[in-house]
């Protein structure tokens, strides 16, 4: 009872655990920005280019992301047809 009192406080305080989240993961991605500034050069099938290696990866994310909801809604559309 105790607990669930103590929540209520927080959520009508405008802390809920999603906020408190939020927050430390958007500090953790700063701090990485911060520490992974250097410039390192990709080669890739016939490019060459430089670039940041915050920027590399978070390009990388966003394809892996991408790629698997391209997945994840191919085969929901096949389980729909079987």
């Amino acid at each position: 009872m105790a607990e669930r009192d103590e929540n209520k406080s927080l959520e009508q305080r405008g802390l809920s655990p999603g906020l408190i989240a939020g927050i430390v993961l958007a500090l953790a991605a700063i701090d990485f920005v911060a520490q992974n500034r250097d410039r390192v050069t990709v080669h890739f099938l016939f490019f060459s280019f430089d670039a940041r290696v915050w920027i590399l990866l978070l390009i990388t994310s966003a394809l892996a992301i991408v790629a698997a909801e391209l997945v994840s809604r191919h085969m929901r559309r096949n389980r729909k047809k079987s």
